[in-house]
């Protein structure tokens, strides 16, 4: 009897070790390998392919690629720019290759990627049926101008465009200024913020067109813009300041914001022939100052010849305005079902199925812009294929001195005051502006604007052990 029961009691005992070695290497392996590089936490690439279920493949010298089923990264050692799901987006940091592997930074896995590779796990993703469009500049501020107009006036026609295709999809629209008149720019997203009272997935697009500052350029497409995450510098910034880790308004709908930019920009592309300029992050005033889901669209470049006669076309700004209104009816959609937003490779299907054959992506348009533009070429260097080109230079951590910061400071007060009055008679008084910000107490020495880590709650992007948005093992 007891011979036998030993030889029941082994099996038993035998599995229960196996299940306990199971279940530690399991915890384990749900450990994020966190790795300190130049000041940062990064993760390996490879752990990143495993957590989303996708191949990982080399590709040229410095290059990775993650694939699976219908969804595609693509990494480059050293370089911001990456490509996910064959749109361009600017990354916070640069991945890095340490001890032969590649590695990310544990931010731009928090806030870009995981967001657009799981958007139905957003937190806090409120459905929504109002959405603020916001036509930027208006009255004495024209933007842009070029010899067909003003930026002004194409940003009012494609946001009321817009709204007539989101208003026949079923949802409340408000426009912030619905003729020639100047709002101030804490005025714009605070429109949203009051409605958001009443709705509490309220969602705020601001509709811009470019400019690159010359009167004929070279530069083209198409970009949206969401706020940049705090710590981060801005996508067309290659340093950090001390502003950068400023806790902005906006920053409490981070994921929501960068997903319904992607969702935008995967539209555009999909409906329009123009080059893909990317999702980007900026600190706009009107994206700091948002409290609901906010980007800024930026509309092809008016200093561009093609771009400006494309703007120009009544044809081609109802397609624009329907592809914008396409992808946040999508964003729509995800908020209400969890249905992701389709992707460009979708969107391009479509449009084969339909018979309409164009070019989309990078080199969208960058042929009909070598014949227009050749007159705005000046020398050699100017038939260089910049527009196929953004690559910052090689990324570098900088802290401008403390005077510096103090001025950055107050510029940022400034860039949203408008305060002084051009005779539009709606600015605001001088009064009613705040003070500048007073001088940092204490700040010596580049240590000193370097904020102490795990000091304040909520700056940590997630924990090491758990997913990057919402906490959970996997």
């Amino acid at each position: 009897m007891g011979r036998c029961g030993l030889s029941r009691g082994i099996p038993i005992l035998f599995l229960v070790i196996v299940a306990v070695l199971f279940l530690e290497s399991e915890c384990a392996a749900a450990t994020w390998r966190i790795q300190r590089l130049g000041g940062r936490d990064y993760v390996p690439l490879s752990q990143v392919a495993q957590f989303y279920g996708m191949r990982l493949m080399p590709r040229g010298e410095r290059g990775m690629v993650l694939i699976s089923e219908g969804r595609i990264m693509e990494f480059t050692g050293g370089s911001r720019e990456a490509r996910i799901d064959r749109v361009k987006h600017w990354l916070s940091f640069p991945p890095l290759y340490f001890a032969g592997t590649m590695y990310i930074s544990r931010m731009d896995l928090s806030k870009t990627i995981d967001p657009l590779m799981r958007p139905q796990r957003i937190p806090q993703l409120q459905p929504f049926r109002t959405v603020v469009l916001d036509p930027g500049h208006g009255g004495h501020d024209r933007g842009a101008v070029n010899r067909s107009g003003s930026e002004k006036n194409y940003n009012l026609d494609i946001a009321r465009r817009v709204r007539v295709y989101l208003k026949a999809a079923g949802l409340r629209v408000l426009i912030t200024r619905k003729g020639d008149n100047f709002i101030p720019l804490e005025g714009r997203p605070a429109a949203a913020t009051r409605l958001q009272r009443e709705d509490p997935g309220t969602i705020f697009v601001s509709i811009h067109c470019n400019d690159s500052g010359q009167r004929f350029s070279p530069a083209t497409g198409l970009e949206v813009y969401s706020l940049t995450p705090r710590g981060a510098p801005n996508s067309n910034d290659n340093f950090l300041e001390r502003r950068n880790f400023s806790n902005e308004l906006g920053h409490t709908k981070d994921h929501a914001s960068h997903t319904l930019a992607t969702a935008i920009q995967h539209s555009m592309l999909g409906h329009v022939t123009m080059m893909d300029r990317g999702v980007k992050r900026a600190r706009f005033a009107v994206l700091r100052r948002a409290t609901t889901p906010a980007v800024l669209v930026e509309c092809g470049f008016l200093s561009n010849p093609r771009d400006a006669r494309l703007l120009n076309s009544v044809e081609w700004r109802e397609q624009l305005a329907k592809a914008i209104a396409g992808g946040i009816i999508e964003f729509a959609k995800l908020s209400s079902t969890k249905k992701p937003p389709r992707l460009l490779a979708n969107y391009l299907a479509e449009r084969r199925q339909e018979g309409v054959v164009g070019d989309h992506g990078l080199l969208a348009g960058i042929s009909a812009n070598f014949y227009t533009g050749l007159g705005a070429l000046v020398g050699w260097r100017s038939l260089l294929a910049a527009p196929l080109n953004e690559e910052m230079p090689p990324f570098r951590l900088e802290f401008n001195p403390p005077g510096w910061v103090q001025l950055e400071a107050i510029a940022a007060r400034e860039e949203d005051a408008r305060a002084e009055d051009h005779g539009s008679g709606t600015s605001m008084q001088q009064s009613e502006w705040p003070d500048p910000l007073p001088p940092f107490p204490g700040l010596t020495g580049w240590r000193g604007v370097v904020p102490l880590r795990n000091v304040e709650k909520g700056f940590e992007l997630f924990p090491s052990d758990r997913g990057p948005v919402i906490g959970e093992t996997w």
